[in-house]
């Protein structure tokens, strides 16, 4: 996904969920008359068009690296949350997930936890990890590299979580300025 992407993760206080992921991709430059909505059109993202830009076959559908999520909880949403980030999108919020559900992180420590992402042979790392467990560790691949700070590469997973008794939880991303608000 390109630097214009959005997301939004929305649970009410009757228990109602929306999770929302929007991006203008690499830009088409068309604008629809009368709505300041610019068409999206994907076809430069290498991940889901890997033949090239001007590639793609006519009236076929082209897929989404977007991933708006709902998990639930006794057939309830619990935790909504999603991503911008290219194809990140996936181990973001996978990793933020983990980190709710195997970890029992607050959702502000789960969001803004070190993440990794394995692509191409090279693992990126974020700093917050271990550092003599990084340092000893044997890794696949070509290359490692050691992120200096937090960084968008790694995603903006904006997450909320209800808890018992209709209390909810929530946070916004370092990563892209995310926020979070309540009525």
């Amino acid at each position: 996904m390109g630097k214009h992407d959005a997301h939004i993760s929305v649970i009410d206080n009757e228990g109602n969920a929306a999770s929302a992921t929007t991006t203008s991709g690499e830009g088409s430059s068309y604008i629809i008359p009368g709505t300041s909505i610019m068409v999206n059109n994907i076809l430069g993202e290498a991940d889901l068009n890997p033949q090239g830009f001007h590639q793609w076959q006519p009236n076929r559908r082209i897929s989404s690296m977007m991933a708006p999520t709902l998990v639930l909880k006794d057939s309830q949403p619990e935790i909504v949350l999603g991503s911008g980030g290219s194809n990140r999108i996936r181990t973001a919020i996978l990793q933020v997930i983990s980190n709710i559900v195997d970890f029992q992180m607050p959702v502000e420590s789960a969001v803004n936890s070190p993440r990794i992402h394995w692509e191409n042979n090279v693992l990126s790392i974020e700093p917050g990890f271990n550092q003599q467990a990084v340092a000893s560790a044997a890794y696949p691949g070509d290359q490692v590299v050691l992120w200096k700070r937090k960084n968008m590469f790694f995603g903006g997973v904006h997450t909320v979580r209800e808890l018992s008794s209709r209390c909810i939880e929530g946070a916004g991303d370092q990563r892209r300025d995310g926020a979070v608000g309540s009525c």
